[in-house]
């Protein structure tokens, strides 16, 4: 009888035990999931700030006068509007060169204002050209698929421009809900969807253009309406690009679908998440992971 009593005693001393052991082994499985979602699959990538860019390539003073036009009005517009919603904006200008444009896609930009000459190409896509003028022998590890060469009207000189194959092939990264603003003529051309398409499976969230020829002032005035109704105004895509001006052309976005044309551009600097919460709950996410710790105890 007595060794009975001793065995009743001892059994909540067994369940406390169990309990405890069970919550310090939930603690390490715990512990190890995050390791493993977080730290260990983010070790080898640094988590860049998120950015917005302006490639002004017509302001570049690399560029033939004829082909140069610079607009400091819009520019510094533009740079104000964007850092209503962006921590910084980055400017390239003499330095929009092919290598440059190889790394866009791994730098987080959200948004990219591509201000520049391009080239329609026979094989249905737009050439976007760079600052850079041509040098035989230069850039021979890309081939004639990837790299163009940009004859602009009335400009004797040639210009390096690249193509959907090199946004496909060798930019390195990828995009990641990037708003990709176009300024140049035919970006969305009907017959020279390539561009965009590259660009969208590259990442982007959405390109936007002209579906045909443009003029210089005009291009500069419609763009900052677009900005602003995107920006301050805080309009969809649809809707904001339906409210900008038209003029022997329009602007246009792709792809045409409801995620696209309902997006906003999210106001990046209101965020009071840090980056690395905001990572883990996007591994998270990702993972889809779902941990249930069910204690049962008799």
């Amino acid at each position: 009888m007595k060794v009975h009593e001793k065995e009743a005693k001892k059994h909540p001393l067994n369940k406390r035990f169990l309990a405890i052991s069970i919550a310090l082994a939930t603690t390490m499985i715990l512990g190890a999931v995050l390791y493993q979602l977080f730290w260990h699959s983010h070790e080898n990538r640094v988590t860049l700030p998120i950015k917005a860019a302006i490639i002004d390539q017509l302001s570049s003073s690399q560029l033939s006068d004829i082909s140069r036009w610079e607009n400091e009005t819009f520019i510094e517009y533009a740079k104000m509007l964007l850092s209503q919603r962006f921590p910084s904006v980055d400017y390239y200008s003499d330095n929009a060169t092919v290598e440059q444009y190889s790394k866009l896609a791994t730098l987080n930009y959200k948004l990219i204002i591509w201000r520049a000459h391009s080239a329609l190409d026979p094989e249905q896509y737009v050439a976007i050209c760079s600052s850079e003028k041509y040098v035989h022998g230069k850039y021979e590890q890309y081939s004639k698929e990837q790299l163009k060469l940009c004859n602009i009207t009335g400009d004797p000189i040639l210009y390096y421009a690249i193509t959907p194959k090199f946004v496909e092939e060798c930019m390195s990264g990828k995009f990641e809900d990037t708003v990709i603003i176009l300024m140049s003529c035919n970006g969305l051309n009907p017959n020279y969807y390539k561009t965009a398409e590259s660009f969208i499976n590259k990442g982007a969230k959405v390109f936007i253009s002209w579906n045909g020829w443009i003029e210089k002032t005009d291009n500069d005035n419609a763009i900052s309406h677009l900005l602003k109704h995107l920006i301050e105004d805080n309009l969809t895509i649809s809707e904001a690009v339906r409210r900008t001006p038209s003029y022997i052309s329009r602007l246009d976005y792709y792809p045409h679908n409801p995620e696209v044309a309902n997006y906003r551009v999210p106001n990046y600097k209101q965020s009071n998440i840090s980056c690395n919460s905001m990572a883990l709950l996007s591994a998270l996410n990702s993972k889809r992971v779902k941990l249930i710790f069910k204690f049962h105890m008799d």
